[in-house]
This record gives C-alpha cells, sequence and structure tokens, in this order.
C-alpha cells in the first residue's frame, strides 16, 4: 500500500499541468479507481487540507496517505507529490529562460493557464454543488467574496473569517453543552 500510494501520487503530481487545484479531480479519480477512499472521505480530507498552511496537493496528499496508511503512508504519499515539481520547476526556469521569447513556448503557457483556470473551476463548482446549503453559508460566502474585493489581501480575509467562525462555533458549541 504504501509504494502503492507513492507512485500514485507521483504520477499525479508529474503529470498534472497547473499546480495543487488541478491535481484535486485527478487525485479524487486516482483514489476511487485504486479503491483506496471513496469520494465522500476525499471531499472531507480536501475541506481539511483547505484549512492547513500550505500547498493543497502537499495537504491533500499527507492527509489522504495518512488516512489509507498511517504516518508511513502520509510520507510516502507527501514524497511522491514533491519530487516531481521539484525537478519540473528546475526544468522549466531553465527552458523558459532560455526560450522565453519563442512563440511556442508564449503559446503553450497561455493555453496551460487557460485549462487550469477550468479545471479549478470544476473543482470549486463540484465542492460547491455537495455542500447543503443554508442562509449563513450563502451569507458568509458573499461576505467574504465583497470583503476580497475591497480589500485585495486574502490574509485580512483568512483572519477575519478564522476569528468569526471560531467564535460562532463555539457559540455553537457552548449552546449544545447547556442544552
Amino acid at each position: 500500500m504504501i509504494f502503492k500510494l507513492f507512485w500514485m501520487f507521483l504520477k499525479v503530481s508529474a503529470l498534472t499541468l497547473g499546480g495543487g487545484y488541478a491535481m484535486v479531480p485527478v487525485m479524487d479519480k486516482q483514489l476511487q479507481s485504486k479503491g483506496i477512499m471513496n469520494e465522500k472521505d476525499f471531499y472531507e480530507i480536501l475541506t481539511i487540507a483547505q484549512s492547513l498552511p500550505g500547498p493543497i496537493a502537499f495537504n491533500v496528499a499527507m492527509l489522504c496517505g495518512k488516512k489509507a496508511a498511517g504516518i508511513k503512508g502520509a510520507f510516502a504519499s507527501t514524497l511522491g507529490v514533491l519530487i516531481p515539481p521539484f525537478f519540473a520547476i528546475v526544468l522549466a526556469a531553465s527552458i523558459i529562460k532560455k526560450y522565453s521569447d519563442n512563440i511556442y513556448v508564449k503559446g503553450f503557457l497561455k493555453g496551460s493557464y487557460g485549462a487550469v483556470i477550468g479545471m479549478v473551476g470544476g473543482v470549486l463548482y463540484k465542492m460547491a454543488s455537495k455542500q447543503q446549503w443554508n442562509l449563513f453559508k450563502i451569507i458568509t460566502c458573499i461576505a467574504g467574496v465583497l470583503i476580497l474585493l475591497a480589500n485585495k489581501d486574502i490574509v485580512v480575509v483568512v483572519f477575519l473569517f478564522v476569528i468569526i467562525l471560531n467564535y460562532i462555533y463555539e457559540s455553537k458549541k457552548g449552546s449544545r453543552t447547556n442544552a
């Protein structure tokens, strides 16, 4: 199982252009097709991974590996997802520096950018469609977008929402224990 996780995350990381969120649907399909994890468990892990600091691909690989095979699985999955970008960055930087004025290189980069936007949009749609929406969640999303548009600093938005949501969570937890 350890090698299976390592190899799966290595392949996903090596063959998926666009970074972490572009890898998410591919990771989901691979984990399901190999019988390692079902879709519900994957999206629960994805939700947790998004709240952790650091790259989403790293967080998802670590949490999926841990769920599937413990600490060794987390290590193998994380190593698998980190190796390809390391070498790809070194290779890409040398190529882009050398051929940055080439029309084909520019076209490839523009095409990759468009594909990534589509893949991230697909993940966002899938996550939104799986939510159990209520008035509070809708207001929270709208408020977050408005604050982000007004401020342009995502750190402020995240910080405010962590404080607000923690306060709401604690007050709900306190009302349940008192009831």
